[in-house]
């Protein structure tokens, strides 16, 4: 019976299930393993999956976390970091053991380990992960300290997985998790003269650029300022005297310093969807984990602008996509 559905309604099905439908749905015959595994079925799969999400009117953004101490998601475990998602691939460092950098799809339950940064989880200043669209790559960025007054910058892309040395700057990095946006990653730093900037790092191009600010009198960039993104535009998020309201600029053209404009105090904001990991308390994950890695429970909140974007999909970490323009 299986064998017997026309290939192109096949597909118009099975690409509208979710992923855990899908992985069960290949154990159904080879022929269906076969479509769900290709690269293509993959992609349009990824592409109706952040659709979804888009065009869900009660939809900010779906999320990915850790659970934080007081979190009743999942399992807090202080030896993991996130280093950042794209396209339903999610880098975290694991110092269960030893220090590990690892890459894996938390719904198919793949992971790959990468190779080390030679000073990993010592003098990480700052670090980032996200898709390079002109290459067909996911790469991982991360900034370590150097002498005093330095960070440097190395990449490492998953076809490589060789570490290469882009850049030596910038004295002092201020928020450590690069957000991702527009095929860039973005950090607060500051400057040789204390002052404070952000910057860009181009995944693509592989440079680095100053971002623009707003020209404006209420505009005020202060210590607990901290970057974001919100309806897919990167944002600046300012804690003021009022809390739990904040002072949100939006970036509504990437790039474009007349573009910023800072959302109304009572602006109605849609919600956030954030899923969190629970990841093991040892190294079992390499050892096919039965636990659930992926959170079922899921969390609505409001102001998780930093939190890395998440779509699910059937992405492996042992392969990059084939032709898929990220959106982030």
């Amino acid at each position: 019976m299986a064998e017997s559905v026309h290939a192109d309604v096949l597909e118009h099905i099975l690409i509208r299930l979710d992923v855990k439908l899908l992985i069960r749905c290949k154990r159904v015959c080879k022929s269906w393993h076969s479509l769900i595994t290709n690269p293509g079925f993959i992609n349009r799969h990824l592409n109706r999956s952040y659709n979804e999400d888009r065009y869900n009117n009660n939809l900010d953004s779906r999320r990915i976390s850790l659970p934080d101490k007081s979190s009743s998601h999942g399992r807090y475990n202080s030896y993991y970091d996130l280093v950042g998602s794209s396209n339903g691939l999610v880098c975290i460092i694991s110092c269960l053991v030893s220090c590990k950098l690892l890459v894996c799809n938390p719904l198919t339950r793949e992971v790959r380990q990468l190779e080390s940064p030679r000073l990993i989880g010592v003098l990480q200043l700052c670090w980032g992960f996200g898709y390079d669209s002109s290459r067909d790559d996911y790469k991982v960025v991360v900034g370590t300290k150097k002498g005093e007054n330095q960070t440097c910058f190395e990449v490492l892309s998953l076809k490589s997985n060789v570490w290469r040395v882009v850049e030596v700057k910038y004295t002092f990095i201020i928020t450590k998790a690069g957000i991702l946006c527009n095929g860039a990653l973005h950090w607060i730093v500051k400057d040789q003269n204390n002052k404070k900037l952000i910057i860009s790092y181009d995944l693509s191009k592989e440079e680095f650029e100053e971002m623009p600010q707003p020209e404006n009198a209420i505009y005020e960039f202060t210590h607990s300022s901290y970057l974001g993104t919100v309806k897919e535009c990167l944002c600046i998020i300012s804690p003021n005297d009022y809390f739990p309201v904040h002072d949100v600029w939006l970036m509504k053209k990437y790039d474009v310093k007349e573009s910023w404009e800072m959302l109304p105090c009572h602006h109605e904001m849609k919600r956030n969807i954030v899923h969190y990991l629970g990841l093991p308390k040892d190294e079992s994950f390499f050892l096919h984990y039965v636990e659930p890695w992926f959170s079922e429970d899921l969390s609505y909140r409001l102001w998780r602008f930093t939190v890395p974007i998440f779509v699910k999909s059937l992405v492996s970490p042992h392969k990059s996509a084939l032709g898929f323009q990220s959106r982030h």
